[in-house]
Parts: structure tokens; C-alpha cells; sequence
């Protein structure tokens, strides 16, 4: 028995499951004596726990939207895509240009939007709880802190509450795609 049978495709349930195995060994070790003076080990544990637990959140909210859509694809309100072209002004002095064209929504699979495009998209649905975007979202900033390359100030360390923070959301997102 799983805390995640509610979800119907067994192989994402059986990846979940493993990311939430591996998360569960992460915390143990992160708590664990004998890295109790492996300050920045343990931090980084807690980020890779921090990362595990913002996937599965993402898993569980994309499953529930191809639910909610019953197919492949989406359109996307706000992303289109234009053709032909045609300049109608330039302005002097910049780079700004008037022109005319035909314009369609872009259809996206559902399997490949980001994680933001996918809470907004759970927020137009079913994602009603403000609280819990504005949560979702924090989640969602600290998964991406992984890039390391765009990072404009140095990486803090994780605590325990960032980790009780994350498994709160978490316990709320399931809830939520169970239900619904």
C-alpha cells in the first residue's frame, strides 16, 4: 500500500514512490550523528530532499491536469505563434518596429510545460487555495536554486523547517489531486 495509489498510471506511481523512498533515506541521513559536523553535507542533503519533494508536487499537479484536459496537448493562453510577417513602420533610433500578421495559439504536449506554466495552468482548473500557489510556487523557486548558474547571491543553508515546510505542501498538493 502507497500513499500515492490514488494515482492511476503505475509508472508514475512507482516513480513516486522511489522519490519518496529516497527522500525519506535522505532525511534519515541528513539527521544522522555521524554528520553532525558536516554542516554544508547536511545542507545539501536537505536541497536534494528540497528538489525530490518539488518533483514529485510537479508529478502529482501534471498528472492531475492531463486528467482535467484528457488529452496530450493544451493551448496555452497566452504563447502564440505568428507568421508572415510584414513591416508596416520603423522608428527612428530603436529597435522597435510596427508590423501585421496572422497570429494562432500554440498548442503544447502537457508532458513537456515547465513547472510554473503547470501551476498556473492547475490554478485556471482546480488550484483555487491561494495560499497554496503562493506555497507551491516557493517551492517551485527553491527547486530551481539547483542552476547554480543563476544564482545573484550565495546559496543559503536548508534547515529542517524548509524541509517541514515542503513535506506540508506536499501533504496538501496530494490531497488536493486526490480528491478532485
Amino acid at each position: 500500500m502507497s500513499d500515492f495509489d490514488f494515482v492511476s498510471s503505475t509508472a508514475l506511481r512507482s516513480n513516486i514512490n522511489q522519490a519518496n523512498d529516497l527522500i525519506v533515506e535522505l532525511v534519515l541521513l541528513s539527521e544522522s550523528e555521524n554528520y553532525d559536523n558536516r554542516e554544508s553535507l547536511v545542507s545539501s542533503l536537505r536541497k536534494t530532499v528540497i528538489i525530490y519533494t518539488a518533483t514529485i508536487i510537479e508529478a502529482l499537479l501534471l498528472w492531475k491536469l492531463k486528467k482535467v484536459y484528457k488529452s496530450n496537448q493544451v493551448e496555452l493562453d497566452d504563447e502564440w505563434e505568428y507568421k508572415d510577417p510584414h513591416k508596416i513602420h520603423c522608428f527612428a533610433n530603436s529597435t522597435e518596429e510596427i508590423i501585421w500578421c496572422r497570429r494562432k495559439k500554440v498548442k503544447k504536449k502537457i508532458s513537456r510545460l515547465d513547472f510554473l506554466r503547470i501551476i498556473r495552468l492547475c490554478t485556471k482548473h482546480f488550484l483555487s487555495d491561494k495560499k497554496l500557489i503562493h506555497d507551491i510556487d516557493k517551492i517551485r523557486k527553491l527547486r530551481n536554486k539547483l542552476h547554480i548558474g543563476g544564482l545573484i547571491e550565495i546559496d543559503r543553508k536548508y534547515q529542517p523547517e524548509d524541509l517541514e515546510f515542503c513535506f506540508s505542501v506536499l501533504k496538501r498538493v496530494k490531497k488536493l489531486v486526490a480528491k478532485t
